[in-house]
């Protein structure tokens, strides 16, 4: 749903509006959700959640997630973070259409399902070293519409270039992954264009350049990436990995980052690649 539909089907004052934060959550929650995980159900999970308060509800999504993502168990399969991601974002939007008629309250709650969708689209990009979760054909389809719903809502939400940046990126990850090479050449390409106004934004400066910053050098590598898919040479993911070295030894605040940079984009390359 756009979050002008929700505007315009929003009910005046029917349903009170509440917010709560994570300290308002009962506590052992996050291991009552790991059990639930591990030994029960996704559909389990999603029942426990809906049992509380609506403000509740979305905090427990957002940690359901955070349990699923940095949890340890066997069998562990994504198409269970899947279920209960989409039952967040659809709780999300339900809110958002019943919520009072003001705007703030609804933009609000149509952010949260934008942060349920994105996390669910990075969660399933193969892309994170030491990641070893097996992914399908479907998951990178899920993620692909995930990623591109999150473009739509944050111009919608006016969320700004480095989250537009994100979400180009996110989806065009996917479409590398589903082999859709030029499709993934523009959306990485519009990634860039984002990247880059955020850059200026920051005061930092543009070019393939190690004081340019992570983002900007992260999205010239996927966008190198892209064009060694597309036919074209390796000369921009190189000067991205050369920016992202040089920076380790320039930039030793910037260090780890820089390293997760490289190793990123060294994991993207092979698998999408093969080199």
């Amino acid at each position: 749903m756009r979050l002008q539909d929700c505007l315009a089907a929003c009910i005046p004052t029917l349903i009170l509006f509440a917010t709560s934060s994570a300290e308002d959550i009962p506590g052992g929650q996050d291991r009552i959700l790991t059990r639930l995980f591990e030994e029960e159900s996704p559909a389990a999970v999603i029942e426990h959640i809906m049992s509380y308060e609506d403000g509740d509800r979305l905090d427990l999504f957002h940690l359901a997630r955070d349990v699923f993502v940095f949890g340890e168990w066997e069998g562990k399969d994504l198409d269970h973070l899947i279920a209960v991601v989409d039952a967040g974002i659809e709780e999300a939007m339900r809110q958002a259409k019943e919520a009072p008629r003001e705007p703030e309250i609804i933009m609000a709650l149509v952010d949260q399902a934008n942060v349920m969708s994105f996390n669910l689209a990075a969660d399933l990009a193969e892309c994170w070293p030491g990641d070893t979760l097996v992914r399908y054909r479907r998951h990178f389809e899920r993620g692909l519409s995930a990623g591109l719903q999150c473009v739509e809502w944050r111009i919608e939400l006016g969320k700004g270039e480095h989250p537009l940046y994100l979400a180009y990126w996110v989806s065009g990850m996917h479409q590398l992954s589903l082999g859709r090479y030029q499709q993934a050449l523009y959306t990485l390409n519009q990634a860039l264009n984002h990247a880059q106004q955020f850059t200026i934004d920051s005061g930092l400066p543009l070019g393939v350049h190690p004081g340019a910053g992570f983002d900007l050098l992260l999205a010239h590598g996927y966008l190198g990436v892209a064009l060694i898919t597309c036919g074209e040479t390796d000369e921009q993911y190189d000067l991205a990995i050369q920016a992202f070295r040089q920076g380790i030894e320039e930039y030793p605040d910037r260090a780890g980052d820089y390293r997760f940079g490289i190793d990123q984009l060294e994991k993207v390359r092979a698998v999408i690649i093969g080199e």
